[in-house]
């Protein structure tokens, strides 16, 4: 009897034990604020990219790609890592000076089979700065990391820019998830400085384009990814950085790291360390399961 109930339970079980197991990969965005800039403190940078602790994140407003670089070297050293980047210049809408938006990965985790810029060198009109790399697992499968850094401001004009580009890539989605045979996950600033006031039209606007495309945007969630300075003596929380990815891919909780989660994204009186000597933003991560 019990060898019947064992060779069941043997033929029960077979089918879970051919079923691959998911991959799982840890994925990050931060806007590391003009890098590095006088009052950058890199070994801050280093701390907060080994506790951002990612298998690949993507990167805004790097202006010198071999300074970062090193800092990459010195935050792989601490965390057993070995992080490389793919930078593109941030070309769309056209900018002054030669600022770049890229990729981070982990060697040991991903293979990096293609990386160039996302859209066009011509920027028609919409398409924001950003940058796309096809990565690969150690099992084989595969996803692509688009970063991307969409127009600042409040003002009426950069928000109907912004809605320009975020309908661009939401129509772009689909044609380079069949392109690349890999889903397309996008991560970086967004600059939606409407999204935390609950009826503000830039929120309804994205969260309308979301639903209609058969998006996802977990990090909806957030309390804040930022920190920005207006007129009045404090600083006030804000939520830029987003991860924008198809509905049926499997994503975790997302995290907002560094000053927002010491600060837990209350408004403050004095300005932040980290907000002069690191980023006005904070590293954002989520786990991907494929």
């Amino acid at each position: 009897m019990l060898r019947r109930l064992a060779l069941l339970a043997l033929v029960l079980l077979a089918p879970l034990a051919l079923c691959p197991r998911p991959t799982r990969v840890v994925l990050g965005s931060f806007n590391i604020r003009m890098f590095p800039n006088p009052d950058t403190d890199l070994d801050q940078v280093v701390r907060a990219i080994v506790e951002l602790d990612a298998d690949a994140f993507a990167v805004q407003e790097i202006v010198d790609p071999l300074a970062f670089q090193t800092v990459l070297d010195q935050a792989s050293a601490s965390a057993g890592r070995h992080y490389q980047v793919a930078l593109e210049t941030a070309l769309c809408p056209r900018r002054r000076g030669n600022i770049h938006v890229g990729v981070v990965y982990d060697r040991d985790k991903l293979a990096l089979l293609e990386s160039r810029l996302l859209g066009e060198f011509t920027c028609p009109k919409g398409q924001p700065s950003g940058m796309l790399a096809l990565l690969r697992a150690t099992d084989g499968r595969r996803l692509a990391l688009a970063s991307v850094h969409f127009t600042a401001g409040g003002a009426r004009a950069q928000r109907e820019e912004r809605a320009a580009q975020w309908t661009w890539l939401a129509a772009a989605l689909p044609d380079l998830h069949a392109e690349l045979d890999a889903p397309v996950l996008v991560a970086g600033d967004f600059n939606s400085t409407g999204y935390l006031v609950e009826h503000d039209p830039e929120r309804r606007f994205i969260d309308n384009l979301v639903a209609r495309h058969d998006l996802q945007l977990p990090t909806a969630s957030l309390a804040c990814s930022m920190y920005w300075k207006p007129k009045t003596p404090h600083y006030e929380p804000s939520l830029l950085d987003h991860f924008l990815a198809p509905r049926e891919l499997a994503l975790g909780e997302p995290e907002a790291l560094g000053m927002c989660a010491e600060l837990a994204c209350a408004p403050q009186k004095d300005r932040p360390a980290a907000w002069q000597n690191i980023s006005d933003h904070c590293p954002i991560r989520i786990e991907l399961r494929l």
